[in-house]
């Protein structure tokens, strides 16, 4: 080949590379667009989600679209963004989200999807608008100041308690929490722990009344016609003994216990305890309680507690993880809020144990 001819080659080669790399410049960029992003027929139930967001419109006159939300500016997460939303245009053929029903089917799906993308990237799509460094936490409300400042402390992401502020939270289909009634003998032993799924009246063995809460949890039972008789487990910190606790130091209520019941405690062990710096007693009574008021499936009572905290939680703000706080910080949390909510007295001590059960102190028990 002719020294002409390579140097033409060489340049058509030059051309094509770049005119390759310009038009995959283009076609990123164009795919990033408001107006590509909301064309198709399935962007049609996010399109109106969005428009009635703070994200579309707001005091300070600042709007985010989709691109801004979801496509990371730059590097391998960029790219990876792009490929991944292939898919949409693969549902866009099939149909798969071409009316609001099946959208609402598969919302709960798409959802997780982008949380787990958001938190595998540390919300680096949030953090182009919004950044830890550049809050001025004096101006925020209390509430918000507090959550900021524990978020920075303990490296937590935006999407941990953001969600939802954009896009409708996917529906929690609510289960009863009494559903998961006690099992037949045939199916249960007293090797198998029964829980309460409502706040009810127990009675010791030995005399006395006990106020259960609900998740206490009745070990070592025998079923004696309507009634269960057991063993129910906890700590009581000296001088306050008529509140059982689940945990030592964890002001997790298990249940309200008379003076009379009181009397009749087995006391496994005492121990001292440094954060309450005070005496605590590990013990069990042994208690009566109908039949029908006792659950064998705590998963139905977790979902419950679940429900209440996705539907009466996201009024104002995106639903907070459990492990968001302490045991002992989630009482002050639940109190500050509930009388912005409907729930009733039983709903709220139910959430507010279920929130302390999986408290971020509490890994593992």
């Amino acid at each position: 080949m002719s020294k002409m001819k390579k140097i033409v080659a060489t340049l058509c080669l030059a051309g094509i590379g770049a005119g390759a790399l310009w038009g995959t410049q283009f076609l990123m960029y164009k795919t990033s667009s408001q107006e590509f992003c909301v064309s198709c027929h399935s962007m049609n139930q996010p399109k109106e989600e969005w428009e009635s967001s703070s994200h579309f419109s707001n005091a300070k006159g600042i709007r985010a679209e989709c691109a801004d939300c979801h496509v990371p500016p730059e590097g391998w997460h960029y790219v990876k963004a792009k490929f991944i939303a292939l898919k949409d245009l693969w549902y866009e053929m099939q149909g798969k989200l071409d009316s609001k029903e099946k959208f609402e089917a598969h919302r709960a799906e798409l959802a997780k999807a982008v949380w787990d993308e958001m938190k595998a990237t540390d919300s680096e799509t949030c953090r182009s608008c919004h950044s830890f460094d550049a809050m001025e936490f004096s101006q925020q409300s209390k509430l918000a100041k507090q959550m900021h400042t524990d978020a920075k402390a303990n490296n937590q992401t935006c999407i941990d308690c953001h969600k939802g502020i954009v896009h409708f939270l996917p529906e929690v289909q609510e289960e009863q929490a009494t559903s998961g009634s006690v099992a037949q003998p045939s199916q249960l032993d007293g090797n198998s722990a029964l829980y309460v799924a409502e706040i009810i009246k127990a009675q010791g063995e030995k005399g006395g009344e006990i106020r259960l809460m609900p998740f206490a949890e009745i070990t070592q039972w025998q079923a004696q016609g309507e009634q269960i008789h057991g063993t129910l487990h906890g700590w009581q910190q000296s001088g306050a003994e008529s509140v059982l606790y689940l945990d030592l130091g964890k002001r997790i209520t298990v249940a309200l216990v008379d003076e009379e019941t009181r009397n009749h405690a087995q006391v496994l062990q005492i121990k001292q305890d440094d954060v309450t710096d005070s005496e605590w007693k590990e013990v069990n009574f042994a208690v009566q309680v109908t039949k029908e008021k006792m659950s064998s499936d705590l998963t139905a009572l977790e979902q419950y507690g679940n429900q209440l905290n996705q539907t009466h939680c996201s009024g104002c703000h995106a639903a907070i993880g459990a492990d968001h706080y302490t045991a002992n910080q989630w009482i002050g949390v639940v109190n500050s809020m509930k009388d912005r909510t409907s729930m009733t007295k039983d709903e709220v001590r139910t959430l507010t144990i279920y929130l302390q059960r999986h408290a971020k102190d509490m890994s593992g028990k």
